[in-house]
């Protein structure tokens, strides 16, 4: 009788599983953070308030939820008691890193899910705050003006 311990996927050659699509994604997403938080703290992107704080509500809603998600989450990542022989050990023990332990853990994408949100938030608030400045050095710059042509 043959029995295969390893823990590789049984995935065809070519495919790739879900949680390395979210991964994937999430990393795309995290990259595309860096451009705007990049291109704000160069001063070429600027967002007014109203739309903003939109923004601001949405991120930090999403944050939020993911900051739960993620409490109730790390208090899931626990063996699961699957039985004492050693297909339910075996099984325990892949589920519970499967939520936390591995790269692409539900854990771990979360995480990063939730420092992504926070970071454009940040990048958000920045250039909310240009925007102002911006905002009030041009309009003490039209009354500096205005008041040299009376």
């Amino acid at each position: 009788m043959y029995v295969d311990d390893s823990e590789a996927p049984l995935v065809a050659v070519g495919q790739s599983q879900p949680s390395d699509q979210a991964a994937t994604s999430l990393a795309e997403r995290m990259a595309d953070v860096a451009v705007i938080s990049n291109a704000v703290n160069a001063g070429e992107l600027v967002i007014d308030p109203e739309t903003g704080e939109q923004l601001l509500n949405t991120l930090r809603g999403q944050a939020d939820a993911a900051a739960g998600w993620l409490e109730r989450l790390r208090g899931m990542s626990r063996p699961v008691p699957l039985g004492t022989n050693w297909v339910g050990e075996a099984m325990s023990g892949k589920f519970e890193r499967r939520a936390d332990g591995e790269d692409v853990s539900f854990v771990a994408v979360l995480d990063q899910y939730h420092r992504t949100l926070v970071q454009a938030h940040g990048a958000v608030d920045e250039a909310m705050r240009r925007y102002q400045t911006t905002d009030d050095d041009s309009a003490t710059a039209l009354r500096r003006i205005a008041s040299t042509e009376l």
